[in-house]
């Protein structure tokens, strides 16, 4: 389905943020009122993340559910809105028929191996 007007744009994108919202809530385990989605048009992140969330994730969100996308443009906006906010940026995107992709600094890809890995050897269990 080809969201055609505005309002169906909204819509679409509104409900990409809503799974990534219970993605993330499913995943570390924080109460549904820590992770909420930003209402569309607002600046900022697009998930917003209460102070017990951001201990457990890190990660200002930038959320695109688009056909075609100005992946540099996005990742700009990624960025100055988590350094806004004191997180890292993460640009998650995705299109029609497709899974979504996750987009992060290199550098925050490497640390963030670098500690599972050390949580590994302590004897940490990964899945």
């Amino acid at each position: 389905m080809t969201a055609n007007t505005p309002r169906s744009r909204k819509a679409k994108g509104k409900e990409f943020q809503n799974f990534l919202r219970q993605d993330i809530i499913d995943t570390i385990g924080v109460h549904e009122k820590d992770i909420l989605s930003t209402p569309m048009g607002l600046n900022g992140c697009d998930i917003y993340l209460s102070q017990a969330a951001r201990g457990l994730f890190p990660f200002g969100i930038e959320a695109k559910r688009t056909e075609r996308l100005d992946l540099w443009g996005a990742w700009e906006q990624a960025c100055t809105n988590a350094t806004r906010e004191g997180l890292l940026p993460l640009l998650v995107v995705k299109r029609n028929k497709t899974e979504p992709l996750a987009v992060m600094r290199w550098f925050d890809f490497i640390c963030l191996m670098e500690r599972l890995n050390e949580y590994r050897r302590k004897g940490g269990e990964t899945g």
